[in-house]
């Protein structure tokens, strides 16, 4: 089976003032390509441009639109459906429903009273070829270098009407309590357009700059799963407005927040968190719960990151 890319991509900074089109070269792509075993006489074809160096270094972010098209997001948003109404087997520990449907605040069944699947790319072979896919890792070598782990990988549903959105927060405020590294790279696709009605993601340009800040349990808090960046402002945030298909990826320093979703349309997102090989994890006391990090591209370090797993997870009965 091949995957072909589609035809043309434009790229832009988001939050400069140039804005770039590059046409892509139609060819098939193998799925090996896809579970990142390129040569390394093959030249990459999604590299970072200077002007989204430039927003990265500037900014904390750039945007690509047109990614992937409607097709591909087809594919994971039906496995996602399935693993929500249990279709396809999943760790049911791994699938979060809408606070206020778990809480009894509103009625809602099937993906209407879910909220996101964690680490979907560690058991569907699927979504472990959209983490390896060229298209996102690519800009993310230029960033890490040629060897790349993958974190926390998450599927992301926001429901018509009842959408929770997010507190300002940094994800590098979590990482820092399992990886000693300098910088991780995420990267948020959109499965459909998102804007500010349903809820879409906010950023506040420049803020990597900032060090980690101090983050705090947040009152009322529906979600409960973030805590909020002490001093982040409201009104230096940026809505980053996208059609379907486009890409964010943003340093993890980054503060970034989302809204809930007052439409009548679903806001879904894919989110794959990168970190260079050669970080380390940071021990747990009691050895449990340890992430599961997923082998991207380039090398491993056995002695800095154990264990990495190269395939998908197996699903035990008991999941």
């Amino acid at each position: 089976m091949v995957v072909g890319p589609p035809g043309s991509s434009q790229m832009s900074t988001h939050g400069g003032e140039k804005s770039t089109s590059s046409q892509r070269n139609d060819r098939t792509i193998s799925i090996g390509e896809l579970m990142g075993t390129k040569t390394a006489s093959e030249e990459r074809k999604f590299r970072l441009t200077p002007e989204e160096r430039s927003s990265w270094n500037e900014n904390g972010y750039f945007v690509r639109f047109n990614v992937f098209t409607k097709e591909e997001n087809d594919v994971l948003r039906q496995i996602a459906d399935d693993i929500a109404v249990g279709k396809r087997p999943f760790p049911r520990g791994n699938i979060d429903q809408n606070a206020l449907v778990r809480d009894e605040k509103v009625e809602a069944s099937g993906i209407h009273a879910m909220h996101k699947i964690h680490h979907v790319s560690c058991y569907c072979p699927e979504f472990l070829a959209r983490v390896r896919d060229w298209r996102l890792t690519d800009p993310i070598v230029d960033l890490l270098g040629p060897d790349l782990l993958g974190l926390n990988n998450l599927y992301i549903w926001k429901a018509p009407k009842i959408g929770l959105g997010f507190p300002w927060h940094q994800d590098k405020w979590y990482f820092n309590h399992q990886y000693r590294t300098e910088m991780t790279v995420g990267t948020w696709t959109a499965i459909d357009t998102a804007d500010k009605d349903n809820g879409c993601l906010y950023v506040i340009p420049g803020s990597h700059k900032y060090g980690i800040l101090k983050h705090e349990d947040l009152e009322g808090s529906q979600q409960n799963e973030f805590k909020i960046a002490r001093d982040a402002n409201d009104e230096d945030g940026v809505a980053v407005e996208v059609p379907l298909g486009a890409v964010v990826w943003f340093n993890n320093q980054l503060l970034h927040k989302s809204t809930d979703n007052h439409s009548l349309r679903f806001r879904r997102c894919n989110v794959a968190h990168y970190i260079g090989a050669n970080a380390e994890r940071i021990p747990k006391k009691d050895g449990k719960n340890i992430r599961p990090v997923m082998w991207i591209t380039g090398e491993t370090y056995s002695e800095k990151m154990e264990p990495v797993y190269r395939d998908v997870l197996p699903i035990s009965d008991s999941d």
